[in-house]
């Protein structure tokens, strides 16, 4: 993105929503067309960021857009941002696994090896609903919501209110926002709560980044948003994988049970031949350690330590000087 651009600041607020929208919307189609390169590795990671940080920006300034951008439209590109969501997280999967599998003992290696492929064949089926999507509506989808960004209907009293003064109220509400839903954040179980807190805190950096393409100096407060962003992720993707994991193994178990009731004998020192749930164990409480180490991170950084405070205090000074 350009920089330099305070004419648009100073511009109709419709017309700043869509210029900035266009540049992200860019962004989508050059990601989706790395889709198509299967040795492109984070083309699904760019793909599904540049989805996100447009659907981001078209939901924060929807009352700038709505004369022409349809809900049918964004409901089009929330279809297709959420089947990119299970290809997505089961590609972090079993990168994750991966990596835990070097660390194993050899009588935990089989619940690793079950694991990867248990994940590599629901990868398989999303990544075969992902394309169907992507083929059938990407460029539906695309098309529309370019011929939506592209024009509206322009008052001769141009007395509306400048964009800059709409990005000041939005930045004021996203900062509220995401206070209010850190706060909420008070112990390690409260899942939903944190992952409240990283959908506001994408909402803000998207928004700033947007913002940073015309001039605002935002300077690193979007990079820092990425490290709370990432400490949150980190968070929930082990409490998700977590819950995941526990199920695995409560089935894996039950199945056990059951087939040793049928035969009339109980299996239970088989982990030498291939029984995965000494591995799967193992996996489950390197997440909950994940998990806890998360938490600590977020409370010592960002709730209760200086770095939150100073970071708190720098974003009511941009959202001032916006306004």
């Amino acid at each position: 993105m350009g920089v330099g651009r305070p004419e648009i600041l100073r511009g109709p607020a419709e017309l700043g929503a869509r210029r900035i929208a266009l540049e992200f919307f860019a962004m989508v189609r050059a990601t989706r067309d790395r889709l198509d390169d299967p040795s492109d590795l984070d083309a699904l990671h760019d793909f599904r960021v540049a989805l996100r940080r447009l659907r981001s920006w078209l939901r924060a300034f929807r009352p700038q857009l709505r004369d022409t951008l349809r809900s049918r439209v964004e409901r089009r590109l929330a279809r297709i941002a959420d089947v990119t969501g299970t290809s997505r997280d089961l590609e972090v999967h079993i990168a994750w696994v991966k990596r835990a599998r070097r660390q194993m003992p050899d009588r935990a290696r089989p619940g690793a090896q079950w694991l990867l492929r248990r994940l590599r064949e629901l990868k398989k089926d999303a990544d075969a609903g992902l394309r169907g999507v992507i083929d059938r509506d990407f460029a539906k989808a695309a098309r529309r919501t370019e011929l939506a960004l592209e024009c509206y209907v322009a008052r001769v009293a141009d007395d509306g209110p400048r964009f800059g003064e709409t990005a000041s109220a939005l930045v004021a509400r996203e900062v509220a926002a995401l206070q209010s839903a850190i706060g909420q954040v008070t112990g390690q179980g409260d899942r939903a709560e944190a992952h409240a807190a990283r959908i506001a805190t994408k909402r803000l950096r998207y928004a700033l980044e947007g913002l940073a393409s015309v001039g605002v100096e935002v300077n690193s407060i979007p990079d820092e948003l990425k490290n709370l962003q990432d400490t949150l992720g980190e968070l929930h993707d082990a409490q998700q994988f977590g819950s995941e994991l526990a199920t695995m193994i409560a089935t894996v178990v039950a199945d056990r049970q059951h087939d040793a009731r049928k035969t009339g004998r109980d299996r239970r020192g088989r982990a030498a031949n291939g029984d995965p749930v000494t591995g799967l164990r193992m996996m489950l409480k390197q997440l909950r350690r994940t998990e806890g180490k998360a938490f600590r991170e977020l409370q010592k950084s960002w709730k209760t330590g200086e770095p939150g405070k100073r970071f708190t205090a720098r974003l009511a000074a941009l959202e001032r000087s916006l306004r």
